[in-house]
């Protein structure tokens, strides 16, 4: 059995290629032209948190001179302080200034202005402990949840902008491995979350698809290579034939420089291996989607740095004549000074052939005149952080990122394989679909147990969704930045701070809601939003506090490019709700206007749990 041919054998393989970019270009074009004209969003003044917070703003910024409103931070304190919220006045201290006395002054001028929905001020240290009107603000907090329904938490604050987020980026003729996991994961959460916030997201896959190892896989494939093989399973195959290449490279270093020069003639268009590099690239494509299409993920664009040759190529010779880089009269490289104390660095090799940095530029070109972002976010690994330093600063001095652009790189650890970094050439990467099996087949054993009447499918269906939402969680509950040691255990672990027990949390309030149905019948949302929301235990505006920092906690998350921010928050509500659970019975409340008021309450809860998880691409079961 030989390898079907590609359709790049009959014309370029480059051309048919730009026209699938041209189409996934302009289909994301028009999105985002269209979303900009239609969409609808929530003001984010208009949250119970936010008017607070204005209020309160309003009540101090006299005496402070000329504060700004993001510096007011209300917090939910520990339950020893005895107030419902605590305003942290660091960021109002200035030089000499006793930080104890202006919290005085604060909680003073607070208690004068009788601000809506809180009771009294009280100064403790450099914090100021605010007391609510319970009675006044629970109910609003609940009317605004039952009012936006599955819209809470999001809003218009960045409504306008466009944001352009390059993540996942593995390479291709490799398995996605669990390298590129928290590329994945981190950057799916973060276009969740500016969306959320207002912004329009572009989500692009830049794919890894050029460079002197294609030169080293197409001599390995044309040196040793089984057609058939490679039909059956092309991507294993492909993968397992660069590490033949680099085994045999130890005690053969000659083929090194046969790849580099199959790669030359790949740059330069050679027809026979520009076919096979574009059936590379095509096969590579079908085996990401089957892992994008589990994980809820998909792309808008999935372009390679392979397009941007041609471009790198031409960028050099403006830059050449912009003066901001010169040719080494020894090697002929072309050579970039430092910049802001940054090391120098190349921008094409001496035999020609454009580099990382190159492509770069071109690609960083091409995606602000496409596009027109207000900014742009690379979630790439903290190894890279030097080379984002100097992208940037140069693509600045060089004219191709304007000022009204912001671009970032949004860095994170490695995942680490016996304290070392995994490779596919040192044979020691680990599939992520490998990874996603093991999950599925241990939260199978748990499914299994606690539903024992429950069908294959359904038993398939959930394991699914807990196995894949345990993976998520391990990694987004860890701040980015950390390094994650690579554990079968700890990876796969369904307890303790894990997505399981958020989901389980939403599945017992939707069992407590079938039950109250059942009961009393079923209770409209109109009801609920005619109904006078009351309480009668602490543990209900306990809850509702927590509830009503959700959107806060997505403008906070999206702002710091920081998704961990969110798990921390589901599980204080999950908490929260456990506690109102020990503490109260809904389906004994007697008295109508209380159990409608506790069947928002805890339908909110469970609103806010799906969505936080939703926004963490984890979804939430409807029974487990």
């Amino acid at each position: 059995m030989k390898i079907k041919k590609s359709k790049a054998e009959n014309k370029d393989p480059f051309a048919e290629y730009e026209q699938e970019v041209a189409r996934s270009v302009a289909a994301a074009q028009k999105r985002i032209k269209e979303e900009k004209e239609k969409r609808e969003y929530v003001d984010f003044e208009s949250y119970p948190a936010e008017l607070l917070k204005r209020e309160v703003f309003a009540a101090i910024k006299k005496d402070l001179g000329a504060p700004k409103i993001a510096e007011v931070e209300l917090a939910v304190p520990p339950p020893h302080a005895q107030a419902d919220f605590a305003l942290a006045i660091f960021n109002f201290v200035k030089g000499g200034e006793n930080p104890n006395a202006l919290a005085q002054k604060i909680a003073n001028e607070i208690n004068n202005e009788k601000i809506n929905w809180i009771k009294e001020a009280v100064a403790k240290a450099a914090f100021v402990n605010l007391k609510a009107d319970e009675r006044k603000l629970y109910p609003e907090i609940l009317a605004k949840i039952i009012m936006l329904g599955k819209d809470y938490g999001e809003s218009g604050a960045n409504a306008g902008k466009t944001v352009l987020l390059d993540y996942s980026a593995p390479n291709i003729a490799k398995p996605i491995g669990v390298g590129h996991l928290r590329s994945t994961i981190i950057g799916e959460a973060l276009a969740n979350l500016y969306r959320a916030t207002g912004y329009s997201v572009i989500r692009d896959n830049h794919l890894g698809d050029w460079g002197t190892q294609f030169g080293s896989l197409i001599y390995a494939y044309q040196k040793w290579g089984d057609p058939k093989k490679v039909a059956k399973d092309p991507i294993r195959e492909l993968k397992n034939l660069y590490v033949q290449f680099h085994k045999f490279a130890k005690n053969n270093p000659e083929i090194k420089e046969k790849g580099r020069e199959i790669f030359c003639r790949l740059e330069k268009k050679d027809p026979k291996l520009a076919a096979l590099w574009k059936q590379f690239r095509d096969l590579s494509l079908n085996d990401f989607n089957q892992v994008y299409e589990r994980l809820g993920i998909s792309f808008d664009t999935n372009i390679g740095e392979s397009y941007f040759t041609k471009q790198a190529d031409l960028i050099v010779r403006e830059c050449l004549k912009k003066g901001v880089c010169y040719k080494d009269k020894k090697s002929e490289a072309i050579v970039a000074d430092a910049i802001e104390k940054l090391p120098s660095f190349l921008l094409r090799k001496q035999d020609g052939s454009s580099l990382y940095l190159s492509r770069d530029l071109a690609t960083l070109q091409f995606r602000v005149s496409a596009f027109s972002p207000d900014a742009i976010l690379y979630v790439v690994g903290n190894e890279q952080e030097l080379h984002f330093r100097q992208l940037f600063a140069f693509a600045k001095i060089a004219g191709y990122l304007p000022e009204k652009v912001k671009a970032k790189h949004i860095g994170f650890g490695m995942v680490l394989s016996g304290g070392k970094k995994m490779s596919t050439r040192g044979g020691t990467l680990i599939e992520l679909e490998e990874l996603f099996n093991q999950a599925k087949e241990k939260s199978k054993e748990i499914s299994q147990a606690k539903n024992p009447e429950a069908s294959p499918e359904e038993l398939e269906n959930l394991a699914e969704i807990i196995g894949l939402g345990a993976i998520i969680y391990n990694d987004l509950s860890q701040s980015r930045n950390t390094n994650i040691a690579f554990d079968w255990e700890k990876m796969l672990s369904l307890e303790g701070s894990s997505a399981i027990y958020l989901q389980y949390s939403y599945v017992r309030v939707q069992s407590i809601l079938k039950k109250i149905i059942a009961t009393y019948g079923e209770i409209s949302a109109n009801t609920l939003k005619k109904e006078e929301m009351i309480f009668a235990d602490k543990s209900e505006f306990a809850l509702a506090k927590k509830l009503m920092l959700f959107p806060e906690v997505i403008a906070k998350a999206q702002k710091n490019n920081s998704p961990h921010y969110v798990c921390v928050y589901l599980e204080e509500l999950a908490q929260s709700f456990n506690s109102f659970y020990n503490a109260v019975s809904i389906l004994k409340t007697e008295e109508r206007k209380l159990r409608n008021s506790r069947i928002a309450l805890i339908s909110a809860v469970a609103l806010v749990i799906k969505k936080g998880l939703g926004l963490l691409s984890i979804k939430a079961p409807e029974k487990m």
